[in-house]
């Protein structure tokens, strides 16, 4: 039976040894407890403020790893605006996630602790960011960018907070992506009603005697015709028509000059 209980505390000592050989008592901090819960392994400490931290991991916590988050909850202790409650750290053996409960948070004669219920998500694989969601007047934000400094942080927050509408439109890749095909559909319907005014003064222009006997222009002609001046861009109505006629297209002289009317504002 005391060989059993030795296996037993041998286990929890293996467990937990590599995070207990940082030495957590250093620089103000107190070890509360350790413990498993499931798979995973925990330590509860306090920092030097008194706030308490609880470290979840999977394996081992290395002293490296142990000091980040030390380097870390430091930043987040020196913080003007916002002043923890409780944090959470959870490292996954190659980046820790960061759950910041926030005691207060006024910025800018703002208390933003009601906008941000479910607090703060950190992530740290080498580099800071944070991806947590604000709420505003029944409207859901996500905030998600690389942290800079407390001051940068904090005007994010503000300008979603402020007006969430204008934030949505101007970071919502979602929205984005809406108005992007709005876009699409509006040039498609502009190049639609260009091309239906093109024919219509081509039409209209297009009058008989005394005004009478409207005729389109026919495609191919339009077609032809700005090929040519493509191609030679001196090319005058007559020489248009005499290079028509070779082709055997029917056009009159007219329609040849309504189309230099029309596409290169060509008066003769």
């Amino acid at each position: 039976m005391k060989m059993k209980g030795f296996y037993i505390l041998l286990c929890l000592f293996m467990l937990t040894g590599s995070a207990m050989a940082y030495d957590w008592n250093s620089g103000g901090y107190t070890l509360v407890n350790t413990g498993t819960e499931g798979e995973e392994n925990f330590l509860n400490v306090k920092d030097d403020k008194g706030v308490p931290l609880k470290i979840r991991y999977h394996g081992e916590l290395s002293d490296t790893w142990s000091e980040k988050i030390v380097e870390l909850n430091k930043k987040f202790g020196e913080w003007k605006y916002m002043k923890p409650e409780s944090i959470e750290y959870l490292f996954t053996g190659n980046s820790l996630e960061i759950l910041i409960l926030p005691a207060s948070f006024n910025y800018s004669n703002t208390d933003y602790l009601p906008f941000i219920p479910g607090g703060m998500t950190f992530i740290y694989d080498y580099a800071l960011r944070y991806n947590f969601r604000v709420t505003r007047n029944e409207i859901f934000l996500r905030l998600n960018d690389k942290f800079i400094d407390e001051e940068s942080f904090c005007k994010r927050v503000k300008e979603a907070v402020d007006d969430p509408i204008a934030y949505l439109k101007k970071r919502d890749p979602e929205y984005f992506l809406q108005k992007l095909n709005e876009l699409e559909e509006s040039m498609a319907l502009l190049k639609s009603g260009h091309e239906k005014l093109t024919k219509s003064v081509l039409y209209f222009q297009n009058t008989g005697f005394m005004g009478f006997g409207n005729n389109p222009v026919k495609t191919a002609v339009i077609k032809r015709v700005i090929e040519l001046k493509t191609a030679d861009p001196s090319l005058k109505s007559e020489k248009l028509k005499e290079a028509l006629e070779k082709e055997k297209i029917e056009a009159s002289e007219k329609e040849i000059k309504l189309i230099l009317n029309v596409f290169y504002n060509e008066f003769d």
